[in-house]
């Protein structure tokens, strides 16, 4: 398993509900509604963000929570909330991931 999901692991699962649980707490289900590219500080590194959707009346704060993916991979990732989404019915929470690229992707970039 990865340190953190990959663009293409995000990208994959798009519109599909995953999972947020913390300690204590069984957790709530949250539908992936955005994956975007960022920018990198250089060409070692990559940047891109995940953005989820919670339920109906439900605004959860900052934090670390355990994200669970449609396919049981599952990783620690700092969520923050971003405000409400177009209907303003629903809260956004987004997960921004600056980090270094995969060595084969790194070489190729430099051929």
């Amino acid at each position: 398993m990865t340190a953190i999901p990959s663009f293409t692991d995000l990208q994959q699962s798009l519109e599909q509900n995953w999972h947020l649980s913390w300690e204590g707490h069984g957790g709530v289900d949250v539908q992936l509604v955005e994956v975007n590219e960022g920018v990198a500080m250089n060409r070692r590194f990559e940047c891109y963000s995940a953005v989820f959707r919670q339920p109906a009346g439900l605004q959860l704060p900052q934090y670390t929570y355990l994200l669970h993916s449609p396919a049981k991979m599952q990783w620690p990732v700092m969520l923050t909330p971003i405000g409400p989404d177009e209907d303003g019915e629903h809260h956004l929470l987004q997960a921004v991931f600056h980090c270094r690229r995969p060595v084969e992707a790194a070489i190729a970039d430099t051929q």
